[in-house]
């Protein structure tokens, strides 16, 4: 069962890694053809900024999701490395089954704002914006899978892929 769930979350991790090379990609070509078009020709789009924002905000809260699996996250642990190993694993636990719950609760919150924002559009583009808002599921189902990872089968020892 751990080879299973370490399988499952391999796959997740590069399938989350080639999402948020291609959303930082379009990011990155939107932002530039904005400036592009303000300083050139003085007519910026308006569109541009609505699909930086997209990319953006999907890309962060994947990131977010991996920084779990890989402990690249931002964390206090200089009073944990000072304690008993026993101890540092007690509240090791703990951590986990917390930021696990903070995912799950951010799936099941997340998901209750993309039903309420399913009539809604966007201004510029018109794309539905429970796009992204369904950003927040997403990072949550996979915060809470990366957590329960690291609990069931331990940490990640490679470097995350570029």
């Amino acid at each position: 069962m751990r080879a299973w769930v370490r399988t499952c979350c391999d796959g997740l991790t590069w399938l989350t890694q080639k999402v948020v090379v291609a959303l930082a990609a379009v990011m990155l070509l939107a932002i530039g053809w904005q400036v592009a078009m303000r300083y050139l020709l003085n007519r910026p789009p308006s569109w541009t900024e609505e699909l930086a924002l997209l990319c953006f905000t999907w890309s962060s809260l994947l990131m977010l999701a991996m920084g779990v699996r890989h402990a690249f996250h931002a964390r206090m642990d200089l009073l944990v490395n000072r304690l008993p190993a026993r101890l540092a694993r007690t509240i090791e636990v703990l951590v986990q089954l917390g930021v696990a719950f903070f995912g799950a609760y951010l799936a099941l919150g997340g998901w209750g704002y993309v039903a309420e924002t399913l009539t809604s559009f966007s201004a510029a583009i018109a794309y539905p914006i429970y796009l992204l808002h369904a950003a927040a599921p997403v990072c949550g189902a996979l915060v809470c899978c990366f957590s329960l990872e690291r609990l069931l089968v331990g940490p990640v020892t490679e470097e995350p892929l570029a």
